[in-house]
């Protein structure tokens, strides 16, 4: 993507089509876009309307454009994101275009390539996760066969409650009296032959009503409510499962989902009773930024770093960490004192460069943890002495941090199944002088757990254990930390 091309992203779905207009920006602080013109236009879920529809609402967008990202609800299928693909060059026959679903504009405004989980409820609902290149889905089969916890689905289970209530009791709820003042509309007869040619996005239109009445002191649709928010938990706490996600990002997009509605309240308090680590959160960006965002990526390729040239080896060969420490030079001459002497002068330059580098040490921290918290792992590349460093370091994680042993990488066997609390207990140690053979009298063991010599190890006086305190990297999702 070249600075200064004009890219426009669309999201359409059953209340509205929304789009904007951006403008690649090498220069923007912050993000790549420089936003030029947005805007709202008429539902365009892909299932319900028309091709002719269609067309004459993405004629009213602009036209001068390098590039386009259309993504619709209800596009779901390759066949329905060819067909997609193809009305879109007919209206800009010059530009790249990205098409899909709602889902994935959702997924790139709320987690760019990100791990975590979006929770989308607007005429209908849908929950989607991703980790890595897995992605798993719930709900969102439309309003026939689900859709459950959106728009739709509140306002039709409201109006059945109204039809049941009058059925039973001849009784007009508040709710009722609400939405004839909503539609129009004078009595209950008329309601019910609106109900009966309304479309899906005119009944969802009605979830505003529900809310307010629910906030007004209505019990019943505060059940409402209350059992949409219970599905999505639902789906959220599936897909969470699926993709081994124990403390996901949890984005929350839709036009029922503001920041302060009654809804946003009533998911945050049932998820916190199954998934009490999720991180949940209102959506930041648009879904057509997203789209935008997706379209930048159309028709362009990663681009692959060649090996590396001789007169580059050569250069990391000269590197200062390649070459002989002169400090230690003649370390076959020196006495032990001077060994030590050596050794402790040394380490107040490792704390200088320690010293140095904590903002990207913090930075590092950060990024495990964060990732370690989205069920990922931790890898560890190294060569020669840092290669071991690391094996020393992985295999420390389960005992020292109770961290389960899965999360590791695997492959690291004696070094990585260490065992903790077996120094305080005294018995039964697995170094491997005692796995391998009885210990002599000459031979000395490296201890790594004890805090009592004597209690840690019950040889101690025969042969001279010393304890040793050790320290360990936290694990991330399957990036390489080097």
């Amino acid at each position: 993507m070249k600075p200064g091309e004009r890219i426009l992203g669309v999201e359409g779905g059953g209340t509205k089509t929304a789009w904007v207009l951006v403008e690649s920006a090498a220069d923007a602080p912050g993000c790549k876009f420089r936003v030029i013109d947005q805007g709202k236009l008429p539902p365009s879920n892909f299932r319900l309307t028309t091709p002719e529809h269609l067309r004459a609402i993405l004629g009213e967008l602009p036209k001068q454009i390098d590039r386009a990202g259309v993504f619709l609800a209800g596009c779901a299928t390759d066949e329905d994101r060819r067909s997609l693909k193809e009305i879109c060059l007919e209206m800009w026959p010059n530009a790249k275009i990205a098409t899909g679903s709602d889902r994935d504009s959702g997924l790139a405004a709320a987690l760019d390539h990100g791990d975590g989980i979006v929770v989308n409820a607007g005429s209908g609902s849908s929950v989607t996760g991703r980790r890595g290149d897995r992605i798993e889905r719930a709900g969102g089969w439309g309003h026939i066969l689900g859709d459950a916890g959106g728009g739709y689905f509140l306002s039709i289970q409201a109006l059945r409650l109204v039809l049941r209530e009058h059925d039973l009791h001849h009784s007009e709820m508040q709710f009722t009296a609400k939405i004839l003042h909503a539609l129009s509309l004078n009595n209950f007869d008329e309601l019910v032959r609106w109900v009966q040619t309304a479309d899906k996005m005119e009944i969802a239109m009605l979830a505003p009503v529900v809310f307010e009445t629910a906030t007004g002191g209505d019990a019943r649709m505060m059940e409402i409510i209350e059992e949409g928010a219970r599905v999505l938990c639902e789906y959220t706490e599936a897909v969470a499962s699926r993709l081994h996600l124990l403390a996901p990002k949890v984005v929350l997009i839709g036009g029922l989902f503001h920041r302060d509605s009654i809804y946003t309240h009533a998911y945050r308090r049932r998820l916190k009773k199954n998934l009490p680590d999720a991180r949940v959160a209102v959506a930041e960006r648009a879904p057509e930024l997203g789209a935008a965002w997706l379209a930048t990526e159309a028709g362009d390729h990663a681009a692959f770093h060649p090996r590396p040239s001789q007169n580059e080896i050569e250069s990391l060969a000269a590197a200062l960490t390649e070459q002989r420490n002169p400090r230690s030079e003649n370390l076959e001459k020196m006495s032990a004192q001077q060994l030590v002497e050596v050794f402790v002068e040394e380490e107040k330059f490792v704390q200088e460069a320690l010293r140095v580098a904590i903002g990207e040490l913090t930075k590092a921290i950060e990024i495990v943890a964060e990732s370690l918290r989205n069920g990922g792992r931790l890898f560890y590349v190294g060569a020669g002495s840092s290669g071991r460093i690391g094996v020393l370091d992985a295999s420390e994680i389960p005992p020292t941090f109770g961290a389960p042993r899965d999360l590791g990488p695997a492959g690291i066997t004696r070094l990585r199944r260490g065992y903790g609390g077996q120094a305080d207990r005294g018995y039964r140690r697995p170094s491997s002088s005692h796995t391998r053979g009885r210990t002599r009298d000459i031979d000395w063991i490296d201890e790594t757990e004890s805090r009592d010599r004597d209690e840690g190890c019950p040889q101690y006086h025969q042969h001279r254990c010393h304890g040793r305190a050790g320290q360990s990297a936290r694990q991330s999702d399957d990036r390489f930390a080097r």
